[in-house]
């Protein structure tokens, strides 16, 4: 039988300790691994959340200022049927109001990153919290300007089926369309003239109704779209700030 001495019994605490050590170091430097890992990730993600958001800004310098001049326009529409009288100065805006009436920009706008960012954990690890919380709240800004597009188109039908019913359309040529079916189609009112006879459209008081609540609309699409973009800004200028220290 084997006698443990105290020899051999410090000999096998000094091995326990140095495997345990072993252990240890190797799980701290796995761990110092995927913090490297998770860093290198992080900074990666922000990169192209800062292009993100940059391309998100640029749809928003085409799309508020068509919803700007849509709800200008349809307004217009509003002031000559409320006045009855239409100015040689005013026809162009007047013309297009009708035509404009039933436009509804689509939000073309991505939070692909900060989707990846949730989903991943990425988001966890974003020491700013100012920033933290805006990517957060993203994707719940851009559903509401796609949700308040789906709502806009429902609230405008009336007043496309009231101007159809008064107005006579004619096309001339290719309309142009969005690119990929999103965003804004500027000048696509170009191809398309408009025939009625002012009186009776100003007598008619259901086109001039719905045309107040359709102004309401437009002027709400612009708001929205407004809002959602300064999201972005504030964003960006997060990623400025933290770029800059």
């Amino acid at each position: 039988m084997a006698i443990l001495t105290k020899e051999k019994i410090a000999i096998y605490g000094i091995e326990v300790l140095v495997v345990v050590f072993g252990i240890l170091i190797a799980f701290q430097v796995e761990e110092w691994r995927e913090d490297r890992q998770q860093s290198r990730d992080l900074d990666a993600a922000l990169i192209r959340l800062a292009e993100e958001t940059a391309a998100n800004l640029k749809n928003c310098e085409k799309v508020i200022p068509v919803l700007a001049d849509h709800a200008q326009s349809v307004l217009a529409v509003v002031r000559v049927l409320n006045d009855g009288h239409l100015s040689d100065a005013d026809i162009e805006l007047f013309d297009a109001g009708l035509i404009r009436v039933g436009y509804v920009t689509g939000a073309p706008y991505s939070e692909t990153v900060a989707e990846e960012m949730i989903a991943t954990g990425l988001l966890k690890n974003l020491g700013n919290a100012e920033l933290r919380n805006r990517v957060a709240e993203l994707a719940v800004w851009i559903e509401g300007a796609r949700s308040w597009e789906l709502d806009s188109r429902g609230s405008l039908r009336a007043a496309i089926a009231e101007v159809a019913k008064a107005v006579d359309f004619e096309y001339h040529g290719k309309l142009p369309v969005p690119e990929n079916g999103d965003g804004p189609a500027t000048g696509f009112e170009d191809g398309i003239s408009v025939n009625y006879v002012l009186e009776e459209l100003v007598a008619n008081r259901t086109l001039k109704n719905v045309f107040i609540e359709a102004a309401d609309t437009h002027l709400d699409m612009w708001r929205n779209h407004r809002h959602v973009c300064r999201k972005f800004e504030e964003i960006q200028s997060s990623l400025t700030k933290m770029n800059g220290h």
